[in-house]
């Protein structure tokens, strides 16, 4: 079992992305409606680079992919997709065979604090204070493996650049096996 917070599913309030048009609080008035990022940026450009925004924001399970971020008490956490909302029982029948790519199947049994099968949305990386997770229960865990290979479907869904990373562990690993191997005696 993994160490919490990471794979664990938890209850936490997960903001929507905010999209145009933004609302801004505005102290003893309406919120003030802008249009576009534009708006921000002309702003910020003068000096005002810190807006408060109303946004909506949901209480929903999510599944907490990484440790909190050192210096920012974040994590990164995945929303999850209830199978039953999915189209036909084929395409329930893909995820929990693995087909599906953008969806990682969470199997019951691991997740007994989710009422129904779910699944992680792979392309819907939210990022958190740990302050938004209820951690009070996990409702259920991924185990080492299941979290490397969700892991993997996070970097292929992303298209994330990591050659030159794998590239330098390959490296580091083949220097360690060479100098770890018996130092062959000239025959006689």
């Amino acid at each position: 079992m993994l160490q919490p917070p990471i794979g664990h599913c938890y209850w936490a309030v997960a903001p929507f992305a905010p999209a145009p048009p933004f609302r801004l609080y505005q102290q003893g008035g309406p919120p003030l409606a802008v249009q576009s990022v534009e708006s921000f940026t002309d702003a910020a450009l003068r000096g005002m680079s810190e807006f408060v925004m109303l946004t909506p924001v949901k209480a929903r399970p999510v599944l907490v992919i990484t440790a909190v971020l050192p210096g920012y008490d974040e994590l990164l956490a995945l929303r999850l997709r209830r199978l039953e909302k999915l189209s036909s029982e084929s395409a329930r029948e893909a995820v929990r065979a693995g087909q599906d790519d953008t969806l990682f199947y969470l199997p019951p049994e691991a997740f007994p604090g989710l009422p129904v099968e779910n699944a992680a949305i792979v392309t819907s990386l939210l990022r958190l204070p740990v302050s938004a997770l209820d951690r009070r229960a996990s409702l259920g865990a991924l185990d080492t493996n299941e979290l490397r290979v969700l892991h993997e479907r996070v970097v292929r869904a992303h298209q994330l650049r990591l050659d030159v990373m794998i590239v330098e562990k390959a490296r580091r690993l083949l220097d360690a096996a060479a100098n770890r191997q018996p130092q062959r005696r000239p025959s006689r």
